[in-house]
Parts: C-alpha cells; structure tokens; sequence
C-alpha cells in the first residue's frame, strides 16, 4: 500500500487503542491567544485500562509549535499517567489546528491515542517580528528545517514561511541541490512586501544507504538579494527511523 501524505499527518489509530487508554479528553480549545503571549501547557490525563503495564515511546507532533513531555516509565494497568503539550505561538499567527499522535513501546507503527489543539493566534505589534531571520532580502520564520521521523517510502515537505522585505521582486532558486531534495517556493515569484512559502521536500526512497540515519545538508539560495553563500544558506536536517 503506497504511503499517502494524509496516513503520515493523520495516522489510524491502533485497532485495540480503545482498550489500552482512556484520556479525559483529547480535544482542547486554547481559545484566542497573540504572537506575544507566553507559551501555553496543556495536561491530557490518561488511565492504563489494559491489563499490561505500557510504556510510552514518542508523541509525534504534526507542527513545531508544539513540544510533548510524558514520562518513560512504566504505567502499570489501572495506574494514571499525563502527557503535556506546550504550544508556541511565536511567529504562528492564523488558526491553531495542530495534532499529537501517541505511540506505545509495544502497540506496532500505529498510535494508540490523538491529541488535537484548537484555537486562533493573532500577529502580534510587530509585524516583522514573525519573521527573525534574514537570508539575502527575505525576512524569515526559520533558517533550519527538520526531518525528525522520516519512513521508509515517505517523501515529505517541510516549508518555511518568509517574506520579501526587497523593494523589487525576488525569485528564490537552490543550487547544489542533493538528488533526493527538491525546492521550489510558492509563489515562484515574490513581490516586494508580500509572504511565501520556501517548500523543500525530502524523498526517503532515493537518499543513499551510505548517508545512514542522521544526516543534515546545506541549501543554498540565489535570486534573493546579495550576500556571500553561507548568509543565504538553509540548513536541512534528516532523521530516518525505522
């Protein structure tokens, strides 16, 4: 069965899930919040309602606004547990809607539990805050991207958002790109003031076995303003699991 971008971001859960944990709720709304406010913790409280004792493996986040915390420790049957999600609402303005998929030690490739944040986050006073980073004449949300938890067969994209703080139009192209990334930014062309997305894509099939589990290589930009190489470089990270 090919690997679809919807099995990757939104998961099926384990068939048993519902006879391993019962959480008090897994769907919360944050409400409205400003780029400017602090981050927000949010509790999910569970119950071991299988008859063995579990061990959480991961919490798998679909946006790196949200950070997970939970213990490692083994939660015996009947026993409560918590995990904690910590959204950042630091250059994440729009709609909240972001999930965090629980996986055991011992229930296989699929999640046991999915958490959902809900709310709306509004540009805070400075507009350009959104955007700390410069390479060239784009302003940026980030200069690194990772790959955490790339599978076999997967070919994800991770974009960045950006906007054109140039008085003239910018039209972003990678050189030196590896032959299993691709590049390309949405719109092709950016116009002075406006925002875009840099989309970078990862396709697992195609990196070497020779790279290993953990690699990271450089992108680097032209057509976005003067500057030496490396102040118009991204850095891209590359995690594979098994």
């Amino acid at each position: 069965m090919p690997v679809t971008n919807d099995s990757i971001l939104n998961p099926l859960l384990n068939k048993d899930a519902e006879k391993i944990l019962s959480f008090d709720k897994t769907v919360v709304e944050i409400g409205t919040i400003t780029e400017d406010d602090k981050p927000v913790n949010i509790n999910f409280t569970f119950t071991n309602i299988g008859k063995e004792d579990i061990r959480i493996k991961r919490v798998s986040t679909t946006c790196g606004c949200t950070l997970a915390e939970f213990t490692t420790d083994a939660i015996k049957s009947g026993e409560i547990g918590e995990i904690v999600l910590t959204y950042n609402p630091f250059n994440h303005p729009g709609t909240i809607d972001t999930n965090a998929f629980v996986y055991l030690l011992d229930s296989g490739r699929q999640p046991v539990a999915k958490l959902t944040l809900l709310g709306m986050v509004i540009p805070g006073k400075d507009a350009w805050t959104r955007f700390p980073y410069a390479l060239g004449k784009l302003r940026m949300k980030r200069k690194n991207v990772e790959f955490n938890e790339l599978q076999s067969g997967q070919s994800p994209s991770e974009r960045i958002l950006c906007g054109n703080s140039a008085t003239y139009p910018l039209k972003p192209v990678a050189i030196m790109l590896p032959s299993f990334a691709s590049f390309h930014s949405e719109p092709e062309v950016i116009e002075p003031g406006n925002e875009a997305d840099l989309v970078i894509t990862v396709d697992e099939s195609k990196v070497p076995k020779e790279k290993g589990n953990d690699f990271s290589f450089p992108i680097i930009l032209e057509g976005i303003g003067t500057g030496k190489p490396s102040d118009r470089t991204i850095i891209v990270k590359v995690k594979r699991i098994e």
